[in-house]
């Protein structure tokens, strides 16, 4: 989201190649194609325009140089569907344009904003539509829209061209924020699940004096406590956690930025790996312990890591989309990793985007050590209650 900061700055700008103020919102929904074609003309005039950052169409603005604009807003009723616009636009237009748009309150007033990285042009009409011509490609000069000539046209492709390799820079750390190890000393406990009990509360109750027994609680329990137990103790204990990020340091925006990670393991050795907000938490006696399972459903439907585990080793695909030139990509939650035994692990992290051709790869070397050993109920409490 574009912050109060960049919009305040944008307003004393004043209007030039990379910034365009409206008063007004666009007629969109519901609107003819000569009309739809005022904004789709205003787009492709900022993405072809000569600039070296972001360009931004700044809507509910209305423009009193040489004074900031002043901010007008828009109505309720002016709302544009960011999707809605996303398809108009790159239906009409080739290639694929990246942008974004959103609606927010600024100074007190609903505004909108479309914002448009430098990204490869130029960019232009795959047919006719409203009153803009098939294959012309418009482009913003000073405060103007003018059609580019073919040298222009020439020169914008030869300079994107000539932009030169990315260069990006992948951090690979603990959840500490330290670089990640080469050597861990983890545990690698195995439970019989069946053979573990149901959860029973009991209470000491007074017969008479000097003599008291002990019976079940009449209040409500986890009965799966101990299997909770056993499942936290196991990921725990052999927990590798990842943090993930991504800097820019190209000239130029990174479109579609991804991360793909695997993890090749010893022969005979299993890895899971999944987002570490999707761990088993440490599991509560009481029954206020069923009510936990419905936030961590909700939270997994904002997940920026998905694993497909469905071959023989997981791949994760981490999104990050476009980076800017000098933005830093983070990934919003930890990988984690979970081996079956100890061995050598390898980690690889390919890199891909829309400029990099090839995808960049990063390996780091993992060696694991550590018992593997049977667990039962009381090697259970024994964890349990150490920590």
């Amino acid at each position: 989201m574009i912050s109060d900061e960049l919009l305040e700055r944008l307003r004393y700008k004043g209007e030039g190649a990379d910034l365009d103020f409206k008063q007004a919102q666009y007629r969109f929904i519901g609107a003819n194609d000569h009309e739809k074609s005022e904004l789709l003309k205003d787009i492709l005039a900022i993405a072809n325009a000569y600039r070296d950052g972001p360009g931004y169409i700044l809507i509910g603005f209305k423009d009193q140089a040489p004074h900031p604009a002043e901010v007008v807003g828009i109505l309720p009723s002016d709302h544009i569907d960011d999707a809605a616009l996303q398809q108009f636009v790159n239906s009409k237009v080739q290639p694929k344009l990246e942008f974004r748009y959103e609606e927010r309150l600024f100074d007190g007033k609903t505004v909108a904003v479309i914002a448009i990285p430098k990204q490869q042009r130029p960019f232009y009409l795959n047919k006719k539509f409203g009153k803009l011509k098939e294959s012309a490609v418009y482009v913003r000069r000073g405060s103007s829209t003018d059609e580019a000539s073919p040298v222009e046209v020439a020169r914008m492709g030869r300079d994107d061209t000539e932009k030169g390799d990315p260069r990006i820079e992948l951090s690979v750390q603990n959840e500490r924020n330290r670089p990640l190890p080469n050597n861990f000393d983890l545990s690698f406990y195995r439970f019989d699940f069946d053979k573990l009990p149901d959860y029973e509360s009991r209470i000491k109750v007074r017969i008479s004096e000097g003599i008291t027994t002990s019976m079940p609680s009449i209040g409500l329990v986890n009965r799966n406590y101990w299997r909770d137990a056993a499942k936290y103790c196991l990921y725990q204990h052999r927990l590798i956690q990842v943090r993930l990020s991504l800097v820019n340091r190209s000239d130029f925006p990174l479109s579609d930025a991804k991360l793909e990670v695997t993890c090749t393991k010893p022969e005979g050795k299993r890895v899971v790996m999944m987002p570490a907000a999707n761990l088993p938490q440490e599991p509560d006696s009481s029954a206020s312990a069923l009510i936990q399972g419905a936030s961590t459903m909700i939270d997994r439907l904002k997940e920026q890591i998905m694993v497909d585990d469905r071959g023989s080793v997981p791949v994760c695909h981490i999104r990050l989309g476009t980076l800017l030139p000098g933005e830093e990509g983070r990934v919003r939650d930890d990988l984690a990793i979970l081996a079956s035994g100890p061995g050598t692990y390898k980690l690889r992290v390919r890199i891909l985007a829309g400029e990099i051709n090839p995808p960049i790869e990063e390996e780091h070397m993992m060696t694991l050590s550590g018992q593997e050993c049977e667990m039962d109920l009381e090697g259970l409490k024994k964890l349990m209650f150490s920590e």
